[in-house]
């Protein structure tokens, strides 16, 4: 693949980093083979893993909640700044505004793992069996998170399995067409049972007691979440989803998903999910990108407003707000739907812990709803504002309820959807859920994904992925072959191998 052979001379410059309980930051830089020589230079470079998955969080966010039909299209946002990527949340791409460059430079990362895998799986004899189980079940964990986020933004991409790069120095030999959709599930599927292979002898203790590392939980709800797909989608003009025996891949995804269950739980209050005290006790959280004061902050300081004119809003009774957030800066470059604010019901705790609605008054004093902020991801103090430093899950809790509820309703226990709906809808304070059919108990699970999951990353793909795509079309004007991603023209211009997605030509 010519595109990564241009990548990777500057792919081996690992930034290393160290993570405790409190930080995950660069600290120094070693050439690549320095790492394998002793078990701490084997864990920074895992820890440096991690630093470059948090580095994608923002690419992630785009692939993954943008096209999803809540955000609002509109160029300029309430406050007047301009929006961001209007053409993937207009489901307007082309190869000529992708949003997306680089295939999200996942590859990079990619490589990376492929190279530790090699080097953990056929040296490092110094490593004891659990430290190179929780290694390669990390590594194989991650890399199908990866490749997930691929297949589903892009279908089908050249797949790359191995550190070709240091086992020849025959280029040609790099160059790789796109596999099939069929093709990258299938490897999707094998590498994460790979990591849950590897996890099997190991509990469910955090990796050093700390969320911000991939685990055996993680690797157990991205298992029960490809398979989900698998048995509910099909490949861009095929006839039959991913899957060749669906019952038994829920039959696996349900399994993966009740031997995590037990070993979390959920706060008794939503916004308790995205605290910033005491990140690694909060027992919602699964898996987590970790930001801390001082030292990262996330991209969520989009979903705010700029304070500088942020000044002519009003309560609901009409009162000036001011900086009612007391945040330190931002910037209003998405902003949700009113549609999406005025479908949570009064008495549901998330909406107003997931937005600031803020209101203008008319010349006649009529008070009208003007924007909305989201307020989910507030950070820690500094100077006695707030900085952007919650860590964004990417497994919780609700995550296991939810895909249990959905993995439920496929296999028709009418009982067990009802129930794993409404240990969400109790923990938001709506009326319980009662089962009816089938297809009605799939557009709840939808429904509550939708007010559970806001700015988490999931909403395009749970579209996608249920009912039948069917909103997914709608948002894509009944086109099937928009439903991916274009690939932009700097890697078709770099690699003859890779051909524009059918939809973009």
């Amino acid at each position: 693949m010519k595109l990564i052979k241009h990548i990777i001379p500057g792919v081996f410059s690992l930034i290393l980093v160290s993570c405790s309980a409190l930080e995950l930051g660069p600290i120094d830089n070693y050439g690549l083979n320095n790492y394998w020589n002793t078990p701490e230079q084997c864990e920074r470079f895992m820890t440096g893993l991690h630093f470059r998955l948090r580095s994608r969080m923002e690419t992630m966010m785009i692939m993954g909640e943008l096209r999803g039909g809540t955000l609002s299209t509109e160029s300029v946002t309430s406050t007047g700044e301009g929006a961001y990527n209007i053409e993937a949340v207009g489901n307007n791409l082309s190869e000529a505004n992708p949003c997306i460059t680089n295939w999200g430079n996942f590859y990079m990362d990619i490589y990376q793992i492929n190279h530790a895998i090699d080097k953990v799986s056929n040296a490092c004899s110094f490593l004891d069996d659990n430290s190179r189980k929780t290694f390669l079940g990390q590594l194989h964990g991650i890399r199908a998170f990866y490749y997930f986020h691929l297949l589903r933004t892009f279908g089908g991409v050249p797949l790359c399995e191995y550190p070709d790069v240091l086992m020849t120095d025959n280029l040609e030999k790099l160059d790789k067409p796109r596999s099939s959709e069929k093709e990258i599930w299938e490897f999707i599927k094998s590498d994460v049972e790979k990591s849950c292979d590897f996890y099997k002898d190991l509990g469910y203790n955090h990796y050093k007691n700390m969320n911000c590392y991939w685990n055996k939980a993680a690797s157990q709800c991205l298992k029960a979440e490809v398979l989900l797909w698998g048995a509910k989608v099909k490949p861009l003009k095929g006839n039959k989803v991913l899957s060749d025996n669906s019952r038994e891949d829920l039959q696996a995804a349900k399994e993966a998903l009740i031997d995590a269950e037990p070993h979390y739980g959920y706060n008794s209050s939503f916004i308790n999910a995205f605290s910033v005290a005491n990140k690694d006790s909060n027992k919602e959280t699964i898996f987590a990108a970790r930001y801390m004061l001082g030292e990262s902050t996330n991209h969520f300081v989009y979903f705010t407003y700029n304070i500088a004119i942020f000044t002519k809003f009003l309560d609901e009774t009409g009162n000036k707000l001011g900086n009612i957030l007391n945040i330190g800066s931002g910037n209003q470059r998405y902003e949700y739907t009113l549609d999406l604010w005025e479908s949570f019901s009064d008495s549901d705790t998330r909406r107003d812990n997931t937005f600031l609605q803020y209101y203008l008054k008319e010349s006649d004093g009529t008070i009208y709803p003007a924007g909305r902020s989201l307020r989910k991801f507030l950070g820690d103090l500094k100077d006695g504002k707030v900085q952007y430093t919650n860590d964004i899950p990417i497994y919780r809790y609700m995550d296991i309820a939810l895909m249990l509820a959905e993995i439920y309703n496929e296999l028709d226990d009418k009982t067990e959807t009802a129930k794993w709906i409404n240990v969400v809808r109790n923990r938001a304070g709506v009326p319980a859920f009662t089962y009816t059919d089938k297809t009605a108990a799939e557009e709840a699970i939808l429904q509550e994904r939708t007010w559970e999951f806001v700015a988490e990353g999931k909403r395009w793909y749970d579209v996608r992925r249920m009912l039948g795509g069917k909103y997914a079309l709608n948002l894509v004007g009944g086109n099937e072959l928009k439903l991916v991603w274009p690939i932009d023209a700097g890697v078709l211009s770099k690699d003859n191998f890779v051909k524009q997605n059918e939809g973009y030509l």
